[in-house]
Parts: C-alpha cells; structure tokens; sequence
C-alpha cells in the first residue's frame, strides 16, 4: 500500500541495502512517519490480527503526535521501548504524552522493577537492574505480538532517533552494549550512579521487519554522513564507533529519515 505521507525530495539505496530519503524538513519526517506507522500497523493487523512497535524516546515520539485515534485499530497495537530509565519511565511518559492516551493504547510495556526501587531517581544496586531486564527479555520473548519463529525476538516496526555521535537506541560509540553485537543477548541492565536503565540490544534491532532511522538537523549531518559512508561498516577498528551504521536488519529493512539540514 503507497505511503499517504510527502514524498522524498532525494532517495539512495547503500550497498546491503539500506536505502536513505531526503526530505524537506523535519515536518516532513514527522507526517512521514506518522504515514508509515499507521501503514504498516493496518498490514500486520490484517495480516496477524496485532502490530508490534518499538519506539525510542525524544524527537522521533513527539512527531507521532500527529497519529489518527480512527486510523488503525489501536486495541490491537503493543508499544514497547528501546531503552527505559528504571522507575523513572521517562520513555513511557513520553509515549503516553504523544499519542496513546489520544489513541487509547492500552498495551504499553515499560520495564518494571521491585516496588522497593520503583520511585525513580536513585541509584539502583546491581541485581534490581539485571532483574528488570531479565523480565523485559522474557517479555519480548514470550509476547504473542512480537515474531519468535528466529533467534531474537522481532518487531514488526522499530523506530530509532540518532544522536549527533551515532548512538541509537541506547546504545552509545564504543560502549561494551554495542560491543556485544552478534553475542545474542536480547536487553541490556545499564547500573551506573548516574544511569538506570535498559536497552535492547544492536542484535534485536538487526532482527526487526523494518527499521526506520530518524534523523534530521545540521547537528546530525555527521552523524549520517558516517553511517551511511560506511560507518560502522568500514573497518574493523572503527566499527563501533557509530552504532546507527550498524543498524541493517539482513532479512527486513532499514530505511533513514533525514531531510535537507541533516544530509545536504
């Protein structure tokens, strides 16, 4: 089904396949994604009666705003996240903010922690963070939204906003997360005194239907200018330093969202 959304001033495919649109500005990336989402939700509910979305938080959520309450059947739509502050759900707030309270989505799945440490704000021991991303593993393992017929549990739809140093998700340059590409892992605990929280792995990304890279500005424009130039792809020393160049899904699709500013 074509898209309702602008169309790309520009459009490249990379080696592997991973193909980048241009378009005019960041209100074109954002009624594009808008059109995409509720695409690509009214195929997988018609062809399996649900649709799985994961979502980060910043840009890419509040450009869903623009989300339509009787444009799909948003009974049969699941929300999960790329990455979660524990007990703080910031993501979550976010995604409620945007658009599922407007679209009444009632299956929104953030990560949970033992009451004792579920106020947010201080820093977590150890175990309480490996159990909440054991429990959003198994989550994403056993949902019935979510296709478990491979290895790794995947999304029919993964959105990922790109920070000026090439990090997605949550998952930053040079970072012993992105070095654990390939090892299977599924969610990631991140305990630090600054940072609680999970992510879900470059491996789950990789094993998404579609990938969609958001990414749109003049601060970006390096950042896209190395992942789509090679990135992590270029040589074996550089490889993690830009995860977003990692991100290519060998049996979905990968597709960037910049607009002029980002990729001149």
């Amino acid at each position: 089904m074509p898209l309702a959304g602008p169309k790309p001033l520009a459009e490249k495919t990379l080696p592997g396949g991973r193909q980048v649109l241009t378009f005019e500005n960041d209100a074109a990336v954002a009624e594009q994604l808008v059109a995409l989402v509720t695409n690509t939700a009214n195929e997988a509910i018609a062809a399996k009666g649900s649709f799985s979305l994961c979502i980060p938080a910043g840009s890419v959520v509040s450009a869903l705003k623009g989300l339509d309450p009787k444009g799909v059947d948003w009974t049969k739509v699941n929300i999960f996240f790329t990455g979660e502050r524990l007990g703080q759900n910031k993501s979550y707030s976010a995604a409620l903010e945007a658009f599922c309270e407007k679209c009444k989505i009632d299956n929104v799945f953030f990560p949970l922690v033992r009451p004792l440490f579920s106020q947010g704000g201080q820093p977590l021991p150890q175990f309480a963070v490996d159990e909440a991303a054991a429990a959003y593993t198994a989550l994403l393992k056993s949902h019935p939204s979510i296709d478990n017929s491979g290895p790794m549990p995947s999304f029919d739809l993964l959105l990922l906003g790109v920070g000026d140093d090439g990090h997605c998700g949550s998952l930053h340059p040079q970072s012993k997360e992105v070095k654990a590409t390939g090892t299977g892992v599924v969610t990631f605990g991140i305990c630090s005194p600054a940072k609680n929280q999970i992510a879900i792995s470059m491996d789950v990304m990789n094993a998404s239907k579609k990938v969609i890279l958001a990414c749109t500005g003049a601060k970006k424009t390096g950042a896209v200018s190395r992942a789509t130039s090679g990135g992590g792809h270029a040589a074996p020393a550089d490889f993690y330093d830009c995860p977003a160049g990692i991100v290519e899904p060998p049996k979905g699709c990968a597709i960037w969202y910049t607009d002029k500013a980002s990729n001149p």
